[in-house]
């Protein structure tokens, strides 16, 4: 038989379970761009790839980041991250670094291997 104490304990134990949830649930979505960090993804060209014309177009999304740079050099993104920017490559062996911050200055490098060869 359930009496009248043993509901008031479990409403209680109820109600603090939840406020303990929201805490947790609002502690996480508040500082997850600070757990979770800047993120580059690539799309194309694939590193590593050997391309045949001098020029390539880069297609990639950067997440949570305030700045974002190629080879030194500041390239813009919309809102949702994506940015494309057209390459230069010499003959033979290329890198290309792009650099990404977020708003706690921490950052990440990703380098971009591409080899350009000329159909003969």
């Amino acid at each position: 038989m359930i009496t009248r104490e043993g509901t008031k304990k479990l409403v209680r134990s109820t109600i603090i379970t939840l406020i303990v949830c929201i805490v947790i649930g609002y502690t996480y979505f508040a500082t997850r761009d600070y757990i979770l960090g800047p993120q580059i993804i690539i799309s194309d060209p694939i590193n590593g790839s050997t391309i045949s014309t001098s020029t390539v177009l880069l297609k990639g999304q950067a997440l949570r980041i305030q700045d974002i740079t190629l080879n030194n050099r500041p390239i813009l993104i919309d809102e949702q991250g994506n940015f494309s920017e057209t390459i230069l490559l010499f003959p033979g062996y290329n890198i290309s670094l792009i650099t990404a911050q977020d708003k706690f200055d921490r950052t990440i490098e990703y380098k971009l291997e591409l080899v350009y060869q000329d159909k003969p």
